[in-house]
């Protein structure tokens, strides 16, 4: 599946054998002696190269090490290249001739010149033409078409390599290409948005000077117990009204709330107040909305009217689903012998995250990285956007303010779909390039063993994983994760609330999504954060229960948002999206797949390879494009 899986060990061996041998050969001086002065300073120049991902043909070599200080000329090449928006990682004539270093272009320019007139002397043979100018130090032909082009003029990479470089060189060249995994190098513009960080020596990560420091305060693995049957809908349903209910009871107005069977006792109208479980909601002829609610001790009916005085109320009815729980002030007009009493509401409201929250923020200098829809096994896991990721938890891409939140990284949440699966969808097969469920997770590991050690990783299970499709969901199990875990990496269930540095994260794969985007006016796809609020307002991750989104019956309702986290993480729908609420970070954390048919027939375009970064003393956070934005 992956480029670097299919690399071949002794191809490399035998490019890096090339390398030192030219190197070797070119330090020994006509009477066989080692030229150690030579060989030390030329070491020392490639390291500084391949530390900065810079790949240097043995004939660009030699004409660097002809320079008069090459060691400080390199740095300077390496921190200039950083600026240059299309550099490939090849140096390359034409990538010299683009340095802004004015001790560099005098120098390529003596040398040029030195060079040609020495080659012209020694071979006498060879016509002093325009079209047979030689450089031995670069042992290149200047062509025809560039004899009367500038040290300054640009032309193509591709072409440069094909006109100047050596024809045994330039095969070394395409080797090195076709065995290095290629980075995508995709922007508006077509030019490479990337800029070559420099040495990767120099890249000190401050998160690897912290400790890991984090506590799991909810995770249901292990305590799923459910028979499936109306013992365990009814307890979860309890459990669920319970809960809700002691959270709307914090709002300092619904205290005087009475319970239904003691409203449909009054004879009279009056003014009341009632808490309940939305069991039916729609609109009535007139265009008002009736809903009814009910409680442990019975059911009343609710008309919310249209009134032009009544419209906070009627914005937010249109987005009551069945399930939640709110609270009705109105007037309780009991009805004639036979009918029941309806509430004409004037007043209505969800439980809601208070608006004064306080969130928690970290004391250290450190961020978490929230990711999702890795997708590995499928044809369209996008490897080349994972590759970059990778380089930029390494410091070896991006500009130095890029660099800087790099080194701050200390955790990665993986919130679920970390493979592709097997037989999740009918039509899958033909979208899977690893067939295998056990091979998907192998793969899986040796993607992430490329994280760097001092960054903790945490994952947590989604509805392609080898568990159950119903949520919550346990972590994956241990036959299937085993490596991950000897790797460090702590593995969890949905819904799970991780700690970290103080900062709680309440990470929801995010499968009731699609069905509050089909129910609520309003709400869709491409914007998720806005789905989110609705979920942290109704305080419970899937409100509305018997839609495609499957709910285990388990004696406990673990979808109630019982503590309010510092950041919201979800995945699921494949597009980033980031926002706040109530002081809350909120963060829809895309994916690392392309489009497939499945994702197409639902009108889901993905947006991969966005990384969501939050600075976890500040939360603030950033959205990191690795298409364009590093």
């Amino acid at each position: 599946m992956s480029s670097y899986k299919k690399k071949n060990v002794f191809s490399l061996i035998i490019n890096d054998l090339i390398l030192f041998f030219n190197t070797y050969y070119n330090c020994i001086s006509d009477s066989g002696i080692l030229k150690t002065d030579n060989l030390n300073e030329k070491t020392i120049l490639i390291q500084e190269l391949l530390n900065s991902g810079i790949n240097v043909t043995p004939s660009i070599l030699d004409f660097l090490l002809n320079l008069d200080d090459p060691l400080k000329i390199i740095k300077s090449i390496i921190k200039d290249i950083s600026f240059l928006p299309n550099f490939n990682s090849h140096l390359t004539l034409d990538v010299l001739q683009k340095i802004s270093n004015e001790e560099l272009q005098k120098e390529l320019q003596k040398v040029l010149i030195k060079e040609i007139n020495s080659k012209a002397i020694q071979k006498k043979k060879v016509k002093e033409d325009e079209n047979s100018e030689l450089t031995s130090s670069l042992n290149i032909i200047v062509p025809k078409n560039l004899k009367s082009k500038s040290l300054n003029s640009s032309l193509d990479d591709v072409q440069l390599e094909k006109q100047l470089v050596p024809q045994e060189d330039f095969l070394i060249l395409n080797k090195f290409k076709e065995e290095t995994p290629k980075v995508a190098m995709k922007s508006n513009s077509g030019v490479n948005p990337f800029e070559r960080s420099k040495s990767t020596l120099r890249f000190k990560p401050i998160a690897k000077e912290f400790n890991s420091n984090f506590k799991i305060l909810k995770d249901p693995t292990g305590k799923l117990y459910t028979n499936g049957d109306y013992e365990n809908f009814y307890n979860l349903t309890l459990d669920k009204f319970n809960s809700l209910r002691k959270l709307i009871r914090k709002r300092p107005e619904v205290l005087s709330a009475n319970n239904i069977n003691n409203i449909l006792r009054l004879t009279n109208k009056v003014e009341v107040s009632v808490i309940g479980m939305v069991n039916e909601v729609r609109k009535t002829k007139n265009q008002n909305f009736f809903l009814i609610l009910e409680d442990l001790t019975g059911s009343i009916n609710i008309i919310v009217r249209k009134d032009s005085e009544n419209q906070e109320n009627v914005k937010l009815t249109n987005r009551i689903i069945n399930d939640q729980m709110i609270y009705v002030e109105g007037t309780y007009n009991p009805g004639e012998k036979g009918k029941g009493g309806v509430i004409y509401c004037n007043y209505i409201s969800k439980i809601d995250i208070p608006k004064d929250n306080e969130p928690n923020k970290s004391t250290d200098p450190l961020s978490i990285v929230l990711i999702s829809d890795t997708h590995i096994g499928s044809k369209e896991f996008e490897e080349k956007l994972w590759n970059r990721f990778i380089n930029f938890l390494n410091g070896k891409i991006g500009n130095k303010h890029q660099r800087d939140r790099a080194s701050r990284i200390k955790y990665i949440i993986i919130n679920g779909d970390l493979v592709d699966g097997i037989g999740v969808y009918p039509t899958q097969k033909e979208d899977l390039i690893i067939s295998d469920i056990y091979k998907q997770f192998e793969e899986a590991a040796k993607v992430l063993s490329r994280i760097p050690d001092h960054i903790q990783i945490f994952y947590s299970s989604g509805n392609h994983e080898p568990v159950r499709n119903a949520i919550p969901r346990p972590s994956v199990p241990k036959k299937y994760s085993l490596e991950l875990i000897n790797q460090g990496v702590i593995c969890v269930g949905n819904p799970s609330l991780i700690q970290t540095h103080n900062v709680n994260t309440l990470v929801f794969h995010g499968d009731s999504l699609i069905d509050l985007n089909m129910l609520i006016p309003g709400l869709e796809n491409n914007k998720p954060v806005e789905t989110m609020k609705e979920l942290l307002i109704c305080r419970h991750l899937a409100p509305i229960y018997g839609k495609k989104t499957q709910i285990a019956p388990t004696d406990k309702d673990w979808l109630v948002i019982d503590k309010i986290p510092d950041i919201f993480h979800t995945g699921h729908i494949h597009i980033n999206d980031m926002g706040s609420y109530s002081n809350i970070l909120l963060t829809n954390s895309g994916c690392f797949q392309s489009q497939t048919e499945f994702m197409n027939s639902l009108g889901i375009k993905p947006t991969p390879g966005i990384l969501s970064i939050v600075d976890l003393d500040t939360l603030k956070g950033t959205q990191l494009d690795l298409k364009s934005s590093v």
